[in-house]
C-alpha cells in the first residue's frame, strides 16, 4: 500500500493505492481476505478502507521511513501508463512475516513488489492450493533473475502486454512450457482479459462503463475478484477459472471509474 500520484485525460490525483488496497477491496466481498504489507508513519491510515471492508489488516506492519509512492501518467487509451516511477521506501527492507491466521490461506496473491519480498512471503505460507503473482516492468527489468525464480513457483501469473513482451519475447508458451506457472491472465486492457494455458486461450470481454477516470488499479481489481471468486467456488478445475475471470473483470470496470480506490468502497457499499 502507498500513495498515488496520477495523471489521465479525466484529470490529476493524489490518492490511496497500491496493489494491496485494490486487490482487497475487490476480493473482500467475495471472501476472508487476510492483507499483508507494509506502511510508514505517513501512511499508517491506508489500511483503513480495508479495515471497514473486512479485511484482516493484522499482517499490515508499521515500519520507520516513508510509504511507498506510485507516479504514473495515462493516455486517452488506457492500459499501461506512459509514464511510470515507484519509489518503494519501507518495501526497500521489508521482509515479510505474516501471522498464523494468514499463513494458513489456500490461495495467496503475491501483488506487485520486489521478488525477494514475494519469494519471502511465499516461504512463510503453509500449503496453499494456488499461489498467483503479479509484476511490474521495474521489477522484471531490474530483478529479473530472482523474478524469474518465483514464476517458476507460482500457479496463475498476472500481467499486461508491456509485461509480457518484456518477461517473455519468444511469447507466452514460453513461460508456459515447464509446467509453472500453469495459466497466465493477459490484462489486455480495453478488451478485456485471456486465460492462457498450455491447452488453449479463452478471452473474457471487458465489463462496460460509461467513463474511464483512472486505470491505475484494474489489474490488481481484476485479480481480486478472479481469486476470490475461485475461493468462493472451492474448485481450480477450468470451468471455475473462466467463471472467475468473468468476476475479475467485473471488479476491473469497477475500479477505472474514479480516481483511487473509491469505484471499488462504492461498490462495496452499495453492493452492486
Amino acid at each position: 500500500m502507498g500513495r498515488d500520484e496520477l495523471q489521465t485525460p479525466a484529470g490529476r490525483a493524489f490518492v490511496p493505492g497500491g496493489s494491496l488496497l485494490y486487490f482487497g477491496l475487490a476480493a473482500a466481498p467475495l471472501c476472508t481476505v487476510h492483507a499483508v504489507g507494509a506502511v510508514g508513519p505517513d501512511g499508517a491510515e491506508l489500511a483503513d478502507p480495508l479495515a471497514g471492508a473486512g479485511v484482516d489488516v493484522s499482517g499490515v506492519e508499521l515500519l520507520p521511513g516513508r510509504s511507498y509512492r506510485w507516479r504514473a501518467q495515462h493516455g486517452p487509451a488506457g492500459g499501461a501508463p506512459l509514464e511510470e516511477r515507484q519509489q518503494l521506501g519501507v518495501y526497500s527492507r521489508w521482509r515479510p512475516s505474516p501471522p498464523r491466521s494468514a499463513r494458513q490461506s489456500e490461495i495467496v496473491f503475491l501483488g506487485s513488489m520486489p521478488p525477494r519480498c514475494q519469494l519471502a512471503l511465499l516461504e512463510a505460507m503453509a500449503s496453499p492450493r494456488l499461489v498467483a503473482l503479479d509484476t511490474m516492468r521495474d521489477f522484471i527489468q531490474g530483478h529479473r533473475r530472482r523474478l524469474e525464480a518465483v514464476i517458476r513457483r507460482v500457479d496463475l501469473l498476472f500481467v499486461n502486454r508491456p509485461e509480457l513482451e518484456a518477461l517473455a519475447p519468444g511469447g507466452v508458451g514460453s513461460l508456459l512450457r515447464g509446467g509453472r506457472p500453469r495459466a497466465v491472465v493477459l490484462k489486455d486492457s480495453a478488451r478485456g482479459a485471456r486465460l492462457i494455458t498450455a491447452h488453449g486461450e479463452w478471452l473474457v470481454p471487458a465489463a462496460p462503463v460509461e467513463l474511464v477516470a483512472d486505470p491505475t488499479g484494474a489489474g490488481d481489481a481484476l485479480a481480486g475478484g478472479m481469486l476470490g471468486r475461485l475461493a468462493q467456488l472451492g474448485r481450480l478445475d477450468q470451468p471455475a477459472f473462466m467463471e472467475a475471470l468473468v468476476e475479475g473483470t467485473r471488479w476491473a470496470a469497477r475500479a477505472i471509474t474514479h480516481f483511487g480506490p473509491e469505484g471499488l468502497l462504492r461498490a462495496s457499499r452499495t453492493g452492486s
